[in-house]
Order: C-alpha cells, then sequence, then structure tokens
C-alpha cells in the first residue's frame, strides 16, 4: 500500500451533510414556489403602495404642516394644530351635527325598513324572485345617478312632490325642499334608498340561516309569532344585525354624492365630507382639509372597530 493510501485510510472520515437528492429536489421547489409567489405579489404590492400608502404618508405630511401661499413655496410644520383648527372651526362642528342626523336617521330607517323587507321575503311566495331583483336595482345604482333621478322629484319648479301637493291643495305654492328644514330628511332619504336593499339582503341571509326547527320546537311549547320573534329572531339575528348596522354606519357617516347632486356645496346640509371637499378644493385649504379627512377616517374606523367587536361578542 502506497503512502498516499495510507494517509486516506488514516484520516478521519468527514460524514457528508449533503442533504439526499430527493431533499435536495423538494428544497429547490420550495425556493422556486416562494420566488414565484413573490412575483405574482409584487404587481399588487406595487399598486397598493403606489395608490394608498404613499397618498396616505403625503397627505398625513400635508395636514401637519401649514398651507403654503403656493404651491411650490415651503412650508412650516406646525404638527397637530391643523387638527386643533378644524376641530374648532364652527363649519366644522355644524358639519358634525348634520352628519349625526344623516346617521340617526338612516340607521332607524334602514335597519327597521331591512328588517320588515327580510321577513318578508324569508317566506316563500310567487314572484318573489321579481321582487328581490327590484329590490336589489336601487343598490345596483351608483349614488350619483340616484341624486339625479331624486333630483327631478325635489325640483322647486316642475318637480313631481311639488306637482303632486299642490294638486292635492297640501301646499298651495312649490317648495324649494332643498332650502328649508326637510333637506337633511329628503337627503337622507335618498340615500336609504340606495343602501337599503343591501341591508335587508345582509338580514335576509341572517334569517335564513336560523333553523327551521328552532321554530317548530318553540311552537310546540306554545310560543306565538310575537314571542318567537322576541326571542329566537332578535338574538339569533344579532350578528347579521351587527355587520348591516356597521354597513349603514360606515356608509352614512360617508355620505357624500346624494348631497352633492342634490344641493351642492351648501352649509345647510354640509356633511364632514362635504366640508372636507369645500375646505379642500373649494378654499384651496389643503392643510386643513387632510387634517379633517384623517379625523373622519379615525372616526369611521374607530366606529368599525366597535361595531367588529360588538359583533364577535354577539357569537360567543
Amino acid at each position: 500500500m502506497t503512502g498516499a493510501a495510507l494517509d486516506e485510510a488514516a484520516a478521519p472520515r468527514v460524514p457528508d451533510r449533503r442533504p439526499p437528492r430527493q431533499g435536495r429536489l423538494a428544497l429547490t421547489l420550495r425556493r422556486e414556489s416562494t420566488w414565484l409567489g413573490w412575483w405574482f405579489v409584487a404587481p399588487a404590492v406595487i399598486v397598493t403602495v403606489a395608490l394608498v400608502v404613499y397618498p396616505l404618508v403625503l397627505g398625513f405630511e400635508t395636514s401637519i404642516h401649514a398651507q403654503a401661499p403656493t404651491l411650490t413655496a415651503p412650508s412650516k410644520l406646525v404638527g397637530a394644530a391643523n387638527y386643533s383648527d378644524v376641530l374648532k372651526d364652527p363649519n366644522t362642528v355644524s358639519a358634525t351635527l348634520h352628519t349625526l342626523t344623516y346617521v340617526g336617521i338612516a340607521l332607524a330607517l334602514e335597519i327597521g325598513g331591512g328588517l320588515a323587507i327580510a321577513v318578508v321575503l324569508h317566506r316563500a311566495f310567487r314572484g318573489r324572485g321579481i321582487v328581490l331583483a327590484i329590490l336589489i336595482m336601487p343598490w345596483a345604482l351608483p349614488s350619483v345617478v340616484s341624486g339625479v333621478l331624486w333630483q327631478r322629484i325635489f325640483a322647486p319648479d316642475n318637480g313631481l312632490l311639488n306637482s303632486i301637493l299642490v294638486n292635492l291643495h297640501i301646499i298651495h305654492q312649490p317648495e324649494v325642499w332643498m332650502a328649508n328644514g326637510w333637506a337633511i330628511p329628503f337627503i337622507t332619504l335618498v340615500h336609504v334608498w340606495g343602501v337599503l336593499p343591501l341591508v335587508a339582503l345582509i338580514l335576509l341571509a341572517g334569517l335564513q340561516s336560523i333553523p327551521d326547527e328552532v321554530y317548530s320546537a318553540s311552537a310546540v311549547d306554545g310560543a306565538n309569532a310575537v314571542r318567537q320573534f322576541w326571542h329566537i329572531t332578535l338574538p339569533l339575528l344579532r350578528p347579521a344585525l351587527a355587520v348591516a348596522i356597521t354597513v349603514g354606519l360606515v356608509q352614512a357617516i360617508t355620505i357624500f354624492d346624494e348631497i352633492y347632486v342634490l344641493n351642492g356645496t351648501a352649509l345647510n346640509t354640509a356633511s364632514v365630507l362635504m366640508q372636507v371637499y369645500n375646505s379642500a378644493f373649494v378654499d384651496a385649504d389643503f392643510a386643513h382639509g387632510t387634517a379633517l379627512a384623517f379625523l373622519v377616517a379615525l372616526a369611521t374606523g374607530v366606529f368599525a372597530v366597535i361595531s367588529l367587536l360588538a359583533s364577535r361578542r354577539s357569537t360567543v
């Protein structure tokens, strides 16, 4: 035996730590799958950053700086001063009160009307599919289109509402509905007309998830329809009610299109989003406008989280 062979035999053997061929193949496939997933996700991430994250960062930066006299002039950092200013602004306070009125009327009509419609449509009858199709139509229409349609009804000169009331001798001359105390209720009615179908469908889905055996067992125990509704339907419908309230709440807080189409930027019906529009685009005060927009987004998020927590608690 040669010296080289003796040295090789005497040297300690180093174990081969390389994974088997199948293991290496699986590791390679896993890495390629991971990279392929990143490649598929990358366009969505880029679009989200460009259209959502970057505008949010830029808007927040605008909200903490003073309004510059020109677009190219440097602006001074003022911190939370813009937020304090918009909270003290009388127009913001008035718009907030209007928004609370919109929310109160809208939720009352949407939940009450949606529950009544859901109970009626829960039972099978001839033409039920046609009724459902007609019910969805107002929700399918864009809110701007709904506002234009209802604008012809509330028109002061030849509107349908004035024509009917004058012919019935309820009023003696045409009314300018958007300039009196009926403006906010009528605008809320237009808003409810578009959101009510969605709320009704949510509650209808909740009713259909309740087993019929529960009602049969309660009927054997002597419960009538009213007791079944209060003690069975409403408790089991709480998750659907929480979702419907959340949807109606967010839609009412962010009401804008109906107000703009029916009454423009008038202050007597302005909501908080309309006040954002007035500050940022009518008054060209982007600093206070973006500050108010962030406050509205924060308030909407808080209400949504509260509704979500209430929904989780109702399902426990």
